[in-house]
């Protein structure tokens, strides 16, 4: 990536790279649009809309296909984090206590008492159907993820 990729990236200030040497090797051998790819990933207003699904998406397709390569590409440890967030809601704290079981398989509690919201939400909001699967009805939730479509993607990169 050039000085003017760069600069369109982050703005006129580049002064952070004339104190971190690595960033600045890794930002010139680092293609633009993997860099606009990475710095959006990394946004904790990405991440909350998968876990309040309702504001965003409309398909379960649509959420699917934008919420699975976040799930390969990242440590666990912020889905921890966001369950632990008393900034969010409820239902986004369960879908994200359900994300970090499911991918760390390490068993998370909240700090709320789910028996009262049971089975009123749905990992995917618009999934009506109760699926079985045991990390998703340990958070009160009534569904999960698709573990197949899930696996699917994560084989061959589609569905």
């Amino acid at each position: 990536m050039n000085k003017k990729e760069m600069k369109e990236l982050f703005g006129e200030d580049l002064e952070f790279l004339k104190t971190n040497k690595n960033l600045k090797n890794l930002l010139d051998n680092l293609c633009p649009y993997r860099a606009k790819y990475l710095m959006k990933k990394a946004n904790k207003q990405t991440f909350l809309r998968f876990l309040e699904n309702e504001k965003y998406f409309d398909s379960q397709l649509d959420f699917e296909k934008e919420l699975y390569p976040l799930l390969l590409d990242r440590d666990t440890k912020i889905w921890k984090k966001l369950a632990n967030d008393k900034t969010l809601s409820k239902q986004a704290r369960m879908r994200s206590a359900y994300l970090y079981t499911y991918l760390a398989k390490k068993f998370i509690e909240l700090d709320f008492d789910i028996e009262e919201i049971r089975d009123q939400f749905a990992f995917y909001h618009g999934n009506r159907c109760a699926d079985g699967d045991g990390f998703a009805y340990n958070f009160g939730l009534k569904s999960g993820l698709d573990s197949r479509r899930f696996h699917q993607f994560k084989n061959t990169g589609g569905f």
